[in-house]
């Protein structure tokens, strides 16, 4: 499914992942772990295209991925939720679901809001703006942005930061009967115990590497 062959990358001058190289497979839920600054949340960023690659290759089912825009991600099947800033606040539930599906024919959008407010019990709030929200439920809004576009490859960055007990099984249910399926992949970056109930593959990095 996805391909990262020897990628490095950084923040201006500065370099943060070193030649790394990592496969997921259709299936996979892999999770990423490892200490601040070690690039976890870099390798995120770069399969997205939010930051260029200074060199290396990403191919999403055999097709090169670094000249496309994260929008032409999206249509591909690639979806990413950042740890923070996933949502925009001065916009309810219901309009922030409108919005991350703006790309989508509008007859389907309005089916699939119906769908991912249901899903994910949002109905109740989909008037509601993500600061009269619990951190678990601004989670759970985040996921449902992602579900809109039914994703094959999901990167989720901290699923579990912020989240209560109660809302942390609420994602993790969310999880195995939307996304983990033999069809999609998934990479999660996660400090949290709750993405153990969930990865099929772990990955420690360290330094801009991955450590084996």
């Amino acid at each position: 499914m996805l391909k990262i062959e020897k990628i490095s990358s950084g923040y201006g001058k500065k370099q943060v992942l070193f030649d790394v190289s990592l496969e997921v497979q259709k299936g996979d839920v892999v999770l990423l772990t490892g200490g601040n600054g070690s690039g976890k949340s870099t390798m995120l960023k770069c399969i997205y295209n939010l930051l260029p690659l200074w060199s290396g290759e990403i191919e999403f089912f055999g097709s090169k991925t670094a000249h496309l825009k994260p929008s032409d991600l999206i249509h591909k099947g690639i979806v990413y939720i950042p740890q923070k800033d996933f949502y925009f606040e001065n916009l309810s539930v219901h309009e922030n679901l409108q919005i991350s599906g703006n790309l989508l024919p509008n007859d389907v959008l309005k089916v699939r809001i119906e769908e991912v407010l249901e899903l994910t019990g949002l109905l109740k709030f989909k008037k509601r703006k993500p600061f009269d929200l619990s951190g678990g439920e601004r989670k759970i809004l985040a996921f449902g942005m992602a579900l809109i576009h039914k994703p094959n490859l999901l990167l989720f960055d901290e699923p579990f930061a912020g989240v209560d007990a109660k809302n942390s099984t609420t994602l993790l249910e969310l999880f195995k009967e939307t996304i983990i399926n033999p069809e999609n992949g998934v990479i999660i970056v996660e400090h949290k115990d709750d993405a153990k109930k969930l990865y099929t593959r772990k990955i420690k990095m360290e330094l801009g590497k991955i450590k084996t």
